[in-house]
């Protein structure tokens, strides 16, 4: 499985640089500050396609480590929980028990 991602990446790397070198021209990107004022900037295409695609894999890659952190702490806790009702059990296993006393029956 690592191999098939490890070659999926490299064509995927291979189809944003085939786009980068294919689409080298300049474009305009118009954004609002935070005064609210309308400032342009001109940049090669590239990277206006490139940089969100790096930000979307950080933003994935962080919520998923912050999944795997908590679905690990949750493990550590369960694992926890499982111990505590095992020495319980052994010490109910331990304890002894009082002999158990026949009913009386009458008959009437």
């Amino acid at each position: 499985m690592p191999a098939i991602k490890f070659i999926l990446s490299i064509l995927l790397l291979m189809v944003i640089a085939s786009i980068a070198v294919q689409n080298m021209g300049s474009v305009e990107i118009s954004y609002y500050d935070f005064k609210f004022q309308l400032h342009s900037l001109e940049l090669p295409l590239m990277v206006v396609v490139v940089t969100p695609l790096i930000l979307g894999f950080l933003i994935a890659w962080v919520l998923g480590l912050l999944e795997r952190l908590k679905m690990k702490t949750q493990l550590r806790q369960q694992n926890k929980q499982i111990s505590s009702m095992e020495e319980e059990l052994d010490s109910l296993k331990n304890t002894p028990q009082l002999p158990i006393q026949a009913e009386s029956s009458t008959d009437s």
